[in-house]
Formats: C-alpha cells, sequence, structure tokens
C-alpha cells in the first residue's frame, strides 16, 4: 500500500480530456474540452474525423458507440479521457451540462516573462556609427547579449553595439524578443515593415499556431498615413482576432464575413470583463482590414457596435492643483506639469514643443501635428512664462523645449511619474493621470465664463460635442441651483 502511495506522487500529471454530448443542426456530437495543450492539438490534426464545430465552439467527433473507445485510444499517451459528464442527466430546469472554458479569448496573446529591457539608441562619432543597446546593469540581459553572436561589445564606449543594417537588426529582435524586451530611443526611427511587426508582437508568446498579421497590412496603416500609435493598436486587435480562431488558416479567417465578425465580438460583450471602447476600437480595426487593406465587399455596417456610456471626465479644483504644483521644487518637473495644465496640453503635444513654438510676446503657443495632424494655438499664463524663462536659464535646451537625459524626446513614464510623486507630496486625492490636468484646465475655463466655442479651438476638439462633457463637470450652474428639501428650513 505504501508502495503505490510513492509512485503515485512521481506520476505527472496529465492533461485531461472532458467529453460532453452536444446537439446541433448538423447531428450529435461528442465535444472535446481541455485547458490549451500543443500536443493535443498536434494529436488532434493528425486524426481527421476530429474536426472543429463552428457552431459550438469546440472540437468535435461523431457521437456514435465506438467514439468513447476510438477517443481513450488515440490520447491514451498524452492525456486522460474524463466521460463522466458525456451521459450527465439533466437535473431540475438544467437543460444541458457543458464542460469547458467559458472565457473565449483566455490563452489567445498570453503575456510572455522576459528577463528586462533593453533600449537601441542610435549613435554616432567621427570614426563610428552604430545602434548602442543601453540597459540598466542586470547580469541575466548581460548574459543574453553575450550569447549572441549579433551584438558586439565596444571597449571605447563600453557597451554592446549592433551596425545600423537592416538584416542585421531583424536577426537581433527574432533572437531577442523572446528573451527581452526592447524598446527604441526618441531619436530612432524605423520605417521597415518586419522590423515593426516583430516590435508589435514581442510581448506574447508564440506558440506552434501563432499568427502574425500580414506585413502589408502595417504597410496600408502607414500609406494612410495614420500615427504610429494608432498602427500599434490597430494590429493588435486584427492580430487577436487571428489568433482566437486557432483552428483556421489565415485564409480561411480572411474569408470570415459580418456573421462572424459579430460572432466574435458578441462573444467578448458576454465576457463581460471588456469596455465598450475597447470593442468599439476592436471593429474600427477589424473593419479597416476587412474594407480597407482585404478589400472585401462585405456588410460590416452590420458589425454590432456597443452603446458606449458617458463618463465623466476627472479633475482637480484650482486649489488642489496650486497644492501639487507648490510641493515640486524640480523647476523643469513644474514647468512641464505648469504648462500642460496652464494651456491644456495633451502629454504627446508637450513632448513635440520646439522653443520656437513659444510666443512670449503675443502670449500664445504653436501647437503642430496634433491629434488629426492638425495644428493649432493656445495660450500661456504668466506664471507658466515666468517658469519657462527659469527652466531655460537653468536646462539651455537646444532643439525641443523639453529633452530628455540623453537628448530626444522627454519620456511620458517620466511625465507620470512627477505627477504621481507630487499627489503623493501633496495629499491630494488622485483623480487620474496626466490628462487629468487637461480636463481640469477645460472645466476651470467654462467655470470662469469662457464660451465653449473657445475651449473647443484651445484643446483641438473637431467637434463641439466632445467639448461639451465639461458641462456636465462643471459646477458653476450646479452650485446655483437649490435643492427643494431647502424649502422646508423656512
Amino acid at each position: 500500500m505504501v508502495f503505490h502511495v510513492l509512485v503515485k506522487k512521481k506520476m505527472k500529471v496529465r492533461p485531461v480530456i472532458y467529453l460532453n454530448h452536444r446537439t446541433s443542426k448538423q447531428g450529435d456530437f461528442c465535444a472535446l474540452f481541455f485547458k490549451s495543450n500543443d500536443a493535443i492539438l498536434r494529436r488532434i490534426w493528425q486524426n481527421g474525423w476530429i474536426r472543429w464545430n463552428t457552431e459550438l465552439n469546440a472540437f468535435t467527433a461523431p457521437s456514435n458507440e465506438k467514439t468513447i473507445g476510438h477517443l481513450i485510444d488515440v490520447f491514451d499517451d498524452i492525456a486522460a479521457i474524463n466521460r463522466s459528464y458525456y451521459h450527465a442527466k439533466l437535473k431540475e430546469n438544467t437543460e444541458q451540462v457543458t464542460i469547458g472554458d467559458t472565457h473565449y479569448f483566455t490563452g489567445v496573446l498570453e503575456k510572455s516573462n522576459k528577463l528586462g529591457s533593453i533600449t537601441l539608441v542610435p549613435y554616432k562619432t567621427e570614426s563610428l556609427r552604430c545602434i548602442v543597446i543601453s540597459f540598466k546593469s542586470n547580469k541575466h540581459i548581460f548574459k543574453v547579449l553575450s550569447d549572441c553572436q549579433l551584438a558586439q561589445w565596444n571597449k571605447d564606449i563600453r557597451a554592446f553595439i549592433l551596425p545600423p543594417n537592416r538584416s542585421v537588426i531583424i536577426r537581433f529582435l527574432e533572437e531577442i524578443t523572446s528573451l527581452l524586451r526592447v524598446k527604441l530611443h526618441n531619436e530612432l526611427t524605423i520605417v521597415d515593415y518586419r522590423i515593426l511587426q516583430l516590435l508589435f508582437e514581442q510581448a506574447y508568446s508564440k506558440s506552434l499556431y501563432f499568427k502574425s498579421c500580414p506585413i502589408e497590412f502595417i504597410k496600408f496603416m502607414q500609406l494612410k498615413a495614420y500615427s504610429h500609435n494608432t498602427i500599434n493598436t490597430y494590429y493588435y486587435y486584427v492580430l487577436r482576432l487571428l489568433n482566437v480562431y486557432r483552428q483556421n488558416s489565415l485564409t480561411q479567417i480572411n474569408a470570415f464575413d459580418s456573421i462572424e465578425i459579430n460572432d466574435y465580438h458578441q462573444k467578448m460583450i458576454g465576457e463581460k470583463k471588456y469596455s465598450e471602447q475597447t470593442i468599439n476600437q476592436s471593429v474600427n480595426a477589424i473593419k479597416l482590414y476587412f474594407k480597407g487593406y482585404l478589400k472585401r465587399d462585405i456588410q460590416l455596417e452590420e458589425v454590432v457596435r456597443p452603446r458606449v456610456g458617458k463618463t465623466l471626465p476627472k479633475v482637480w479644483s484650482k486649489e488642489e492643483i496650486k497644492r501639487i504644483l507648490d510641493g515640486i521644487t524640480n523647476i523643469k518637473h513644474k514647468t512641464i506639469l505648469s504648462i500642460i495644465y496652464g494651456s491644456g496640453l495633451r502629454i504627446g503635444e508637450l513632448l513635440k514643443l520646439r522653443l520656437e513654438d513659444i510666443d512670449s510676446k503675443r502670449m500664445r503657443m504653436r501647437i503642430l501635428g496634433a491629434k488629426g495632424k492638425k495644428d493649432r494655438y493656445t495660450i500661456i499664463g504668466r506664471y507658466t512664462l515666468e517658469l519657462l524663462r527659469q527652466y531655460y536659464k537653468e536646462y539651455k535646451p537646444v532643439k525641443l523645449l523639453f529633452e530628455g537625459q540623453f537628448g530626444g524626446q522627454y519620456s511620458t513614464t517620466s511625465i507620470s511619474r512627477i505627477l504621481y510623486n507630487a499627489i503623493n507630496k501633496s495629499g491630494v486625492p488622485k483623480r487620474g493621470g496626466v490628462h487629468s490636468l487637461r480636463h481640469s484646465f477645460a472645466t476651470h475655463l467654462l467655470e470662469s465664463g469662457t464660451d465653449l466655442r473657445y475651449i473647443q479651438e484651445l484643446l483641438g476638439h473637431n467637434s463641439s460635442t466632445t467639448t461639451e462633457i465639461y458641462t456636465y463637470v462643471s459646477n458653476k450652474h450646479i452650485e446655483q441651483i437649490k435643492s427643494p428639501i431647502d424649502e422646508f428650513l423656512a
């Protein structure tokens, strides 16, 4: 008896395939439910009588008296067959017992664990032109780069370097992104489609059945002059669609019509963990892929678009903004947050500001290539201008108004960290991130009596409807309304 217990502890637990008797329009089937497993999937591909059933959303086999025996034989060496639910009796009002994973997207685009992050930095001297691999001291990263034959150690600059060669960088990314997260320095611009594809996909584990989006889809979006962030976002949503349908080839998915796409988004809605904005973004991306890139003449207008709820912007009061800024001692940090709030900028707009964009005589600021590739002017406050003059004397920026430690654009994560630290120091409640400073700017202008049309121009909104959201946040009119219960005090 003791011997059997010891043996049982040493045995490796095998994956389990649960069998369930299901009925569909095509007839009776034996449905197979199991956790994602490459060995099981390979065995299924080798047995053509086990097929994917779109209606049941499961692999199925014809249901007859020999089915269970055949399945036990097929999977005998790699998985256990559980048939306890195959003949399950219905209880009370339950119509059917279903075993399996109800989360439609579970296991899709799983994030892969990385040993650390590296940054590719363009580097140039009179005698050397290369890509420097920058990273914080980390023995695991050093070991990975030492083992990589493409990365060469340079004694003069004491860093690993790569030649600025397309094929070398592609091979380097193909080898390294499964272990390390690769970021780009602000001065390094990538226009090669294959490199962009590798960077877009580096976060995910690539199993045997992983499908990439066509590189031509990236090219199509670039020709449409979409921003890098939009291309990255749309690529992600299409990539997700392709990998949800693991059992389908790219050709089969490209042949989908509005029925399949509606079903895909309906399942997202059913999981109740995806916001309306997320599903709408997915609809936009997939619509662009099918109608724009594939030139499919299908009625994608039939795709169900969930109704997006009205979410009010989170804002701080003027007093709270002052407390946040007063607690910052670093002049650069204080100037950055003051401009975002005092001029109502998006974080990307601040990062692109140049010295010549500041017009101190007319107390205005020029914003070039903002969202929607639009230029505009916005205001500069006297408080902000004084900070700008102090900041310039101390830091003397050359090209961009706010430059990073090693040149190029300042980091968005650094700005978020500045605000986070300032909020903690001030004791002000956290009501959002950096963008809430822009929301606060608009709300405070409205409360001070500024016409909504002028606020729309300062913010760079296309539609007045977008700007009108601040009327729901403003206290100006609410404070003038008295509750009817106050009449009881008379």
